[in-house]
């Protein structure tokens, strides 16, 4: 059976694996110098878990800019700024800046 037929099997037994993507990062960590991409199908554990350290770090950054966007606009909102004022300047006069 081909790699690719099994993915689809996979994909189709467990919901979980409906978003397996075809490749994965294997970031450079550690002694690993340069970022590889491997094919799902050829890819070991160790590569897979170092994947995982790769997109965690991702989630992480996206993450951070959420909680940042979500913490301009709630402090933006408290500062009494409403749907069409710019949230940086309301922010900025309700602190006492220009």
């Amino acid at each position: 059976m081909s790699i690719t037929k099994k993915l689809a099997v996979l994909r189709e037994q467990h919901y979980a694996l409906e978003k397996l993507p075809e490749t994965i990062r294997v970031p450079a960590i550690a002694d690993r110098r340069d970022e590889t991409v491997k094919p799902v199908g050829a890819a070991s554990i160790d590569d897979l878990a170092f994947a995982l350290i790769g997109l965690n770090e991702q989630a992480l950054a996206l993450y951070r800019e959420i909680d940042a966007v979500r913490t301009l606009h709630d402090e933006a909102r408290k500062a009494g700024a409403l749907g069409a004022d710019i949230a940086i300047d309301a922010l900025i006069a309700a602190k006492g800046g220009k």
